[in-house]
């Protein structure tokens, strides 16, 4: 676009003439930045994308009457990214949230939204529309989505692409390769065994280890602060016979816990 202009004036309705006019200007907001203009006209040469955006003006008269009109400019083109949208989304377990795509085209354009490879089933990609809703989030919603919008303009298509990541909040779950809360873990004697509780969550969980099943934490020992517990059985210990161990990892949402039974083969 070349060039364009508007006109402004206090509302239709209001009998005034030009003495009763106190203040006359025009707000230009876009990104938080102001531009005024004591005139009822607004002129722009060389448009660019940076001049989109909403135009308000504002009309004071002496008898306290306030007249405003506002304009948005649309500037076309091919699409192009919105620079004030969001591309980091939070979300909480169970939330119902609206994904909205980055991407603005004045142009007729096909939208597409491409869901991350391990969503749940019978959640599939969405097309036609520049907004994907997900309801009843679950750990497993948490990835990547990409908005690829297309236009057909003079038989000349144009396509344009752009990343959502969904990051969902929640409490401990239970990862691979052990996602159950009894685990039963064969070790061997006289050599280093590490079991590695098989917890993960966002935000991520700290993790204790503690001897015995524990169900409630009532001053017991920590044998480990970490991920991993590392333990070395000896021959001759009996006392290492069924031994039980408690991993229990929490966050800032809840608390989750794996018991190992460890079985020896030697």
């Amino acid at each position: 676009m070349n060039n364009t202009e508007r006109y402004c004036g206090p509302d239709q309705n209001i009998a005034y003439t030009k003495d009763d006019i106190a203040d006359f200007h025009i707000d230009f907001v876009q990104h938080f930045e102001h531009i005024r203009q004591h005139s009822n006209y607004i002129q722009f040469q060389n448009i660019k994308h940076e001049n989109e955006g909403y135009y308000e003006c504002i009309v004071r008269l002496n008898n306290g009457l306030v007249g405003v009109r506002v304009y948005f400019l649309s500037v076309g083109g091919n699409p192009r990214e919105i620079s004030n949208r969001e591309l980091h989304i939070y979300s909480e377990i169970t939330d119902t949230i609206t994904l909205l795509c980055p991407i603005f085209s004045a142009l007729p354009a096909w939208f597409t939204f491409i869901i991350p490879k391990d969503s749940p089933q019978g959640v599939s990609s969405l097309t036609g529309y520049d907004y994907l809703r997900i309801k009843n989030i679950s750990n497993i919603h948490s990835g990547i989505y990409t908005c690829r919008v297309t236009t057909n303009d003079d038989n000349q298509g144009y396509s344009l692409t752009s990343n959502i990541y969904l990051d969902v909040y929640g409490p401990p779950y239970y990862i691979e390769p052990n996602n159950s809360e009894y685990v039963l873990i064969k070790i061997k004697r006289n050599i280093e065994n590490v079991l590695r509780c098989s917890i993960n969550g966002n935000p991520i969980p700290s993790h204790q280890w503690f001897l015995g099943d524990i169900k409630i934490l009532n001053k017991e020992k920590i044998i480990s602060n970490t991920i991993i517990y590392k333990i070395i059985p000896m021959i001759n210990d009996e006392s290492e016979l069924n031994q039980t161990v408690t991993c229990i990892a929490k966050n800032n949402r809840g608390t989750l816990r794996q018991v190992f039974t460890l079985e020896f083969i030697n």
